[in-house]
């Protein structure tokens, strides 16, 4: 897909909470990973392996942003304990529902989404898009979103599933970093002065 090589984070999440990291911080700047032509290639070949189709598709950048945009809105929607919005669904669906085959998550009103299939035609790019969206609702809609979390280090904003009780962290160098910080409290007040 791409000679470039993706510069954020990829660590093997679902390919939402992946799209979702795509916005991220590096040396204390928020970076989009999305932001040319070039990282977006670089991102979808970083994720290549992960994806229904492995020829050189063509993704419109500006509908993957877009779709980053709803599925970003919808998972901290759960972080925060609410139901995704209406509007943020039907986006992620209408994605979905590109594929030959695809999920749908019906909105209810106070209650957590429930997932549907719909049939119908598409093209490569509209089977990526879809595998995306589909994830998306794979994870808003089933016993995964529990395992939902934001990294707990000092900076860091991207998700992760948490696959093992104590994971605290996106990776293990978000936990170096909130371990360092918190020794670096710790050693701060026992040398401060009396």
């Amino acid at each position: 897909m791409s000679d470039v090589v993706y510069a954020g984070p990829a660590r093997h999440e679902p390919l939402a909470v992946e799209l979702q990291n795509t916005l991220y911080v590096a040396g204390g700047e928020q970076i989009d990973g999305l932001a040319t032509g070039a990282s977006t290639r670089a991102w979808l070949s970083a994720i290549r392996d992960r994806l229904p189709l492995t020829g050189n598709a063509h993704v419109s950048r500006e509908e993957l942003i877009a779709l980053r945009s709803v599925i970003r809105a919808s998972l901290h929607a759960l972080l925060a304990g609410h139901t995704p919005s209406r509007s943020d669904l039907h986006a992620i669906n209408r994605a979905s529902a590109r594929a030959p085959q695809s999920a749908l998550a019906r909105w209810r009103r106070q209650a957590l989404p429930v997932r549907a299939t719909d049939v119908h035609g598409a093209s490569a790019s509209d089977v990526i898009l879809a595998a995306i969206a589909t994830d998306a609702i794979d994870l808003i809609t089933s016993s995964r979103q529990a395992g939902l979390r934001a990294c707990g280090a000092p900076g860091c904003v991207l998700l992760f599933v948490k696959d093992h009780p104590r994971r605290e962290w996106c990776s293990a160098a978000c936990g170096n970093r909130a371990r360092q910080a918190r020794h670096y409290a710790r050693t701060k007040d026992r040398l401060r002065p009396t």
